[in-house]
């Protein structure tokens, strides 16, 4: 081989195709690197949208499970409280004779107070005054606070009528939660 060539031939024929695998494998590495630590981060990004996403599905399922209850207590925030309350007691009354359950006295004040009056919520508050036995209160309370969630009792006093010693005298001030 001729000496002049000997010298090109080493460096283009064999040191410089070594160094391009090289660089090219070095590049590779590199950017193998680099494109894992990419993938891993959306992997990660795609696992947990695909998390939130089964759970919003949940969530979604639970909302339209609970539609109907919903519905009926954004009915009852429609209905005006005062009559509500007025003809369920009226109802109620019918079911018990004499001094067994007596609705004594209702009214709404304009003012806020108690609960209410601490929230941004718009509400009234109710007075009610009772008289009955024990049983009759105890189950027109459960009966009322049943039917009409919207109600939070704020107070509540309890005395024994005088003359007739089973009967109790009742006064309760509810906060009526409105829309």
């Amino acid at each position: 081989m001729n000496p002049h060539y000997k010298d090109p031939v080493i460096v283009f024929g064999l040191v410089a195709p070594v160094l391009l695998v090289v660089l090219t494998l070095g590049l590779g590495v590199h950017f193998r690197g680099k494109f894992e630590k990419t993938y891993e981060a959306r992997k990660e990004q795609f696992d947990t949208y695909k998390i939130a996403e089964r759970q919003r599905e949940a969530l979604q399922k639970k909302i339209n499970s609970q539609e109907p209850h919903l519905n009926r207590w954004m009915a009852l925030f429609e209905k005006a409280t005062t009559t509500a309350v007025s003809s369920f007691f009226s109802g109620f009354q019918k079911q018990y004779e004499g001094q067994e359950f007596q609705l004594t006295s209702i009214r709404r004040t304009s003012t806020t107070g108690g609960i209410g009056g601490a929230s941004e919520q718009p509400s009234i508050q109710l007075q009610l005054g009772f008289r009955g036995t024990f049983r009759a209160l105890q189950n027109a309370f459960l009966e009322l606070e049943t039917r009409m969630p919207q109600l939070q009792m704020d107070s509540f006093k309890i005395s024994v009528n005088q003359p007739d010693k089973k009967v109790l005298n009742m006064n309760l001030i509810y906060t009526a939660w409105q829309k």
